[in-house]
């Protein structure tokens, strides 16, 4: 790839001569010849344009010296400083996400999907980029790039190959999905669920869906929306929008559902008007389903026929640390699906190991579900009568929370409250175990993989 292929080179010194600021330049740069953006000083390279970004525990235009030493040829700034070839900005942060926003402008014929949710999103992502892949040049975001920094590096890597840009959306704060949206200007989008997520700053599942909706705010009559037909929020949105619309499902009648689910979630017919595609799934699972079921939708409306989605959908091979089935010596299961949690998925995650390993012993290991604010307690407390109801035998917990799993759990599951991640080796080996299922699960700041590590695994 040439950087004069990058959108970001093509339109750069258009933007930033008009942009408002303090412009201190040599006449003989060239700005459409700079090789990338970076917002770090420990990876840039010569040649690259510096970000100065701002955190809350950092200052990046503290930074630009070092930048400039380490041959970057130009800055972004909101620090007043005497170094030439840069401009000194009102906000480094406003200024990537404009210029942004400006790549999109510009970029007319693109089709832009925007995917949020409270479970779902990164995995809908890869399954329906994937899937367009099988069609279109596409970009998306790589991994959870989903905030208001990483969105727009995203966009800033859009090539004038690309006819398809595909953006996850993160939020834990109100007001974060309408400037997502307001960058990207999706004409195509879902709300995979509304669940219980991020509850501390959201309050509950009314506010989440308010926050998650402010993805259609630049919505048109012709741009496409899909509905989860089986979340009642969703479903009762449909009625208050105004746009080009298309409904997926298990349990409610829909445009696109699937039947014929098989017992380990594995297989399923796709099915849309008179058309079904037999689906083998290489990550299993009922959220997978769903998540078929909703990149296929928005898929369907830009064009993509059923046969080519069939592909896309079984060539993915899931995303690491979620629900990924270990298999072990002795006929034991380990179920890696450390990557995040929250009442919905640890629920799910409870469900699924009990429906694809009912016949054998099932142990818990469980971190703390982060950022639910007042509703925390309970809801752990709930999670320990899941465990209970679906016939789990031991449960091990860390975290804070755990005493709030135990007050859940029926007096004859057996209880370790450990310290720290190794602290598992005292109580688990793996060596002595046959014949069973190993769920291990918890919110991201738990680092519930390092579980993984302390086992040898």
């Amino acid at each position: 790839m040439s950087k004069d292929d990058k959108l970001a080179n093509l339109y750069f010194y258009d933007f930033v001569k008009n942009y408002e600021g303090t412009l201190k330049i040599d006449p003989k740069l060239d700005l459409s010849k700079f090789n990338s953006i970076s917002t770090d000083t420990r990876t840039i390279k010569k040649g690259d344009i510096f970000v100065a970004l701002n955190g809350e525990n950092f200052k990046g235009g503290n930074f630009t010296g070092h930048a400039i030493q380490k041959g970057a040829n130009f800055f972004i700034t909101d620090t007043k400083t005497q170094i030439e070839n840069g401009i000194v900005v009102k906000s480094s942060n406003k200024f990537l996400e404009d210029f942004a926003s400006f790549i999109i402008q510009k970029s007319k014929n693109l089709k832009v999907f925007g995917i949020t949710g409270t479970n779902g999103k990164t995995t809908t992502k890869e399954l329906l980029t994937s899937i367009l892949s099988k069609k279109f040049a596409v970009l998306s975001n790589k991994g959870n790039l989903n905030t208001l920094i990483g969105l727009p590096m995203t966009i800033i890597n859009l090539e004038q190959a690309h006819r398809v840009l595909v953006v996850e959306m993160g939020t834990n704060s109100k007001g974060e999905i309408v400037k997502l949206a307001e960058i990207s200007k999706p004409n195509f989008a879902t709300i995979t669920n509304i669940g219980k997520g991020h509850t501390e700053k959201l309050i509950n599942e009314k506010t989440i869906f308010e926050e998650k909706k402010n993805i259609t705010n630049f919505f048109n009559q012709s741009c496409v929306f899909a509905f989860n037909f089986d979340n009642h929020f969703l479903k009762d949105f449909f009625s208050k929008i105004d746009c080009n619309k298309i409904t997926f499902a298990i349990k409610e009648k829909a445009d696109v559902f699937a039947r014929n689910i098989s017992d380990d979630f594995s297989k399923f017919d796709l099915c849309f008007s008179n058309q079904v595609v037999n689906i083998k799934l290489r990550a299993p699972g009922i959220n997978n389903i769903y998540n078929s079921l909703c990149s296929s939708s928005l898929a369907i409306k830009a064009g993509v026929d059923l046969n080519l989605i069939k592909r896309g959908i079984e060539e993915f091979n899931g995303i690491n640390n979620r629900f990924k089935i270990i298999n072990l010596k002795n006929n034991n299961v380990i179920i890696n699906d450390t990557y995040n949690a929250n009442p919905n998925s640890m629920s799910s995650a409870i469900e699924m190991t009990n429906r694809i390993f009912s016949e054998k012993k099932k142990i818990a290991v469980l971190g703390d579900m982060l950022e639910l604010g007042k509703i925390s307690k309970n809801e752990h407390t709930k999670i320990g009568q899941e465990l209970s109801s679906k016939g789990f035998n031991e449960v091990y917990a860390f975290g804070p929370n755990s005493k709030n799993y135990l007050k859940g759990l029926n007096k004859e599951i057996k209880f370790f409250e450990i310290t720290s991640h190794s602290n598992i080796k005292r109580h688990i080996n793996l060596n002595s175990l046959t014949n069973t299922v190993i769920l291990v699960k918890g919110s991201r700041g738990m680092r519930m993989e390092k579980i993984f590590d302390s086992l040898d695994i």
